[in-house]
Formats: structure tokens, sequence, C-alpha cells
């Protein structure tokens, strides 16, 4: 099921030069623009310290613990499985799992949401097609994605469960 999806989402691309540049925006760009608004949140609604640790630092915490993650656990990426997989930016090969920008990306948005529900929508809306992109432009399994999103948001959940007295 993991190959068939990517397989089909990935066969979307190199059909049409606007559609690739879009989705290789969205993979290379988005998260930056997530972060962004997440500042941007957090100065408008003059939030506290201890809400800016927590929208931004603790998804900063999460993603750094997958990346440790990733660096200890060899998943190979699409491209190096499928001699039919389709890449349309440079990548490493061998640390697929968890997908770094989903952990990231969900983190931020569930820390996001926790606080402002519409906003955090908006975020996970920014997440999924962050996902989208990775398996799109060929550097991660739909798994790979799940897993990150999954991480993502229960890390948040768990610290800030855990971690409520900061």
């Amino acid at each position: 099921m993991n190959e068939k999806i990517f397989t089909y989402l990935n066969n979307f691309t190199l059909q049409n030069e606007l559609f690739d540049t879009i989705v290789v925006f969205i993979t290379d760009w988005l998260i930056w623009w997530i972060i962004f608004g997440a500042v941007v949140l957090l100065l408008l609604k003059k939030i506290t310290p201890k809400q800016f640790l927590k929208i931004i630092f603790y998804p900063v915490i999460i993603w750094g613990v997958a990346k440790v993650i990733k660096y200890f656990y060899f998943s190979p990426r699409p491209f190096l499985e499928l001699e039919n997989a389709k890449l349309l930016i440079e990548h490493g090969g061998n640390d697929s799992m968890p997908s770094g920008h989903s952990v990231l990306a969900s983190a931020l948005a569930m820390a996001t949401y926790l606080y402002n529900k519409k906003i955090g929508i908006l975020f996970f809306i920014g997440a999924v097609l962050i996902g989208l992109s990775r398996i799109i432009i060929g550097v991660h399994w739909p798994l790979d994605i799940l897993a990150g999103f999954i991480f993502g948001i229960a890390g948040i959940l768990i610290l800030n469960k855990y971690l409520k007295k900061i």
C-alpha cells in the first residue's frame, strides 16, 4: 500500500512544469511560512514567554528528537528503492523515516492549535500540503509522512502535559 500510494502521487511529477514548481515551492518554503506565521501570531496576540516557549521551542525539541532517530534508523528513501521514482530535488538517501518536515510542521500546527484553533487548523492544512509535496517530489514514503505527523502531534501533547510547570 505504501508503494502504491507513493507511485500514484509521485506520478504527478514531470507532467506540468507549473505544478512541479508549485510542489517544490511548497516543500522548500511552506514550512518557513508556517514558522513565520507562528511568530507573527505570538507577536500579535501578546502571549506570555511560557506560551512562546510552547509554540516555538517545543516543536524544535520534537524535531530534534526526530533528527536523532533518523540518524540511527536506516530507512532508504523511495528513489533508492524504486527505479521508476521521479525525483524533483537533490536529497540524501537513508534517513527517510520519519519525515522531519512533517514532524516540524505538525508539531507547530498542534502547538498553535492548543492556543488558537483557527490558525492551528490553517497550519495543519499547511502541514498536510508539505507532507503531500514530500511524497510527490519523490523523497518520502507515505508512511514516513504519517509517522512524522504522529510523532509531531503526540510529542507536543506529551510535552504539553508533562511540562506544565514550565
